[in-house]
């Protein structure tokens, strides 16, 4: 919520200074062209001033519009990456499934659900080849996988490794993301890999 408000805060900041520049530069503007226009004797006549305000409060909204569309937008926690109305955040400690989740779910959000290619590839450019957990598991329905979110698997989108799942030894009931970003099924227990957690903005 801190650095939501931060970012906020910048870009108020930043459109402000943008809007005194825009401000000062018609100013400039308006008055440079009044002292070499053949002629005239004063500097604004009152239609031009009337003009000046009518471009500061066109200017004015302008500048609400877009902190409108911050709020709406949202940004993301520090140490979360955005994408496609998400947030990511890639844990760097070593946990089984069952933990991963549960530090998901303590930074308000869930192991992630991967719906389609874009995400895919945006996921797998920050992974590289490092094993992480996701949201998919065979748990409940041995053979039957099933994403955290209820999105129904059997007509998602799909990216495992050749000959995967295979659930080796019986006991690989829980999805993880392995080199090149290809799915792989592993022991829920196993506790090597790191944790992919999602949430909405």
């Amino acid at each position: 919520m801190r650095s939501h408000l931060k970012e906020k805060n910048v870009i108020i900041t930043y459109g402000l200074l943008a809007l005194s520049f825009i401000l000062i530069f018609v100013l400039f503007a308006v008055v440079f062209s009044k002292n070499f226009t053949p002629g005239r004797k004063d500097l604004a006549s009152k239609d031009d001033v009337v003009g000046l305000n009518l471009t500061v409060e066109s200017l004015s909204e302008k500048m609400k519009d877009i902190v409108r569309t911050a709020d709406r937008r949202g940004t993301c926690e520090v140490g979360w990456h955005m994408f496609d109305g998400n947030c990511y955040f890639f844990s760097n400690s070593n946990s089984n499934w069952y933990k991963a989740r549960t530090m998901c779910v303590h930074r308000s959000a869930d192991l992630v659900v991967i719906n389609n290619e874009n995400e895919q590839q945006f996921i797998s450019g920050i992974t590289r080849d490092v094993t992480y957990w996701i949201g998919l598991s065979d748990i409940e329905d041995e053979g039957n996988w099933t994403w955290v979110d209820g999105t129904d698997y059997k007509s998602s989108y799909q990216f495992w490794q050749p000959n995967e799942p295979n659930s080796y030894g019986g006991d690989e009931d829980c999805g993880q993301m392995r080199k090149e970003g290809r799915w792989n099924d592993r022991a829920c227990n196993d506790g090597a890999p790191f944790a992919i957690c999602e949430k909405k903005l």
